[in-house]
């Protein structure tokens, strides 16, 4: 029965909220290596540098450190959360009907 739950859960629907959770207690202000592909290639213009720590100022309402760091940080979040909701709707629907 535990296997079956198991393989009955949506993957994606634990990795945004696991996602968004370990974006909200990570210290952006903590220098570690970088985990951008274009960056550890030399490529200097990266679109989504700059979103982690966008997304981790959006969550602890600081607005304005969260658009200079990535102006779709809040977008991101509220599509994430968004998903997040939508998926755990079909799941608990695909609970109930089992």
């Amino acid at each position: 029965m535990i296997t079956a739950f198991w393989r009955k859960i949506n993957l994606e629907l634990l990795a945004w909220p696991l996602g968004l959770t370990l974006l909200y207690i990570m210290n952006p202000n903590e220098r570690a290596t970088s985990l951008c592909f274009f960056k550890n290639l030399g490529i200097p213009l990266c679109p989504g540098c700059g979103l982690g720590h966008g997304i981790h100022y959006f969550l602890h309402g600081q607005w304005s450190a969260s658009i200079h760091h990535h102006w779709l940080a809040p977008v991101v979040v509220a599509v994430l959360l968004y998903r997040t909701i939508q998926l755990a709707l079909i799941q608990l629907a695909d609970f109930k009907q089992s």
